[in-house]
């Protein structure tokens, strides 16, 4: 449900964009209205439209990033509480939620993605290493990740 929810967003934001436009247009054209109330209207649609597209767009920003923090935060726990195994085995999840996120992040994030792309760096090669991570280590690569990601949902 969650892909096509995904799928569909900007659809929907097409669509408000659409019928609003319409309207603008068809209500001008019935009321006779001079055209610097029309070009108003028209900029009214377009904020409107803008609005639409921030909420939609922060909605599935925070529909991609919610799993990932919450396995980042669980993994962080395990970790403050010395048992690198059982942060290991949860940090396994990431890897298939990042790849679903990451789009989305990425086009949220703009120019400050570069920050983000080196957290997901820095947590994979700790975690993914031969050896296990020290506990110092494992924290810095998991905040390094959680604080960006967490500023961006805002």
């Amino acid at each position: 449900m969650t892909t096509l929810r995904t799928m569909l967003a900007p659809l929907r934001r097409l669509v408000v964009v659409g019928l609003a436009l319409m309207l603008t247009i068809n209500l001008a054209a019935c009321s006779g209205v001079v055209s610097s109330d029309a070009k108003s209207a028209a900029r009214t649609v377009v904020q409107v439209a803008k609005s639409a597209a921030d909420v939609t767009g922060n909605e599935q920003l925070k529909n991609v990033l919610t799993p990932v923090l919450n396995v980042l935060k669980a993994t962080e726990k395990e970790v403050e509480a010395d048992n690198i195994p059982a942060a290991t085995n949860a940090i396994s999840k990431f890897k298939g939620l990042w790849d679903t996120a990451a789009p989305v992040v990425k086009l949220a994030a703009g120019d400050n993605y570069g920050l983000i792309d080196k957290g997901v760096n820095l947590l994979t090669k700790t975690f993914g290493g031969e050896t296990a991570p020290t506990k110092d280590n494992a924290l810095t690569a998991l905040t390094g990740l959680i604080k960006p990601l967490k500023a961006l949902l805002g």
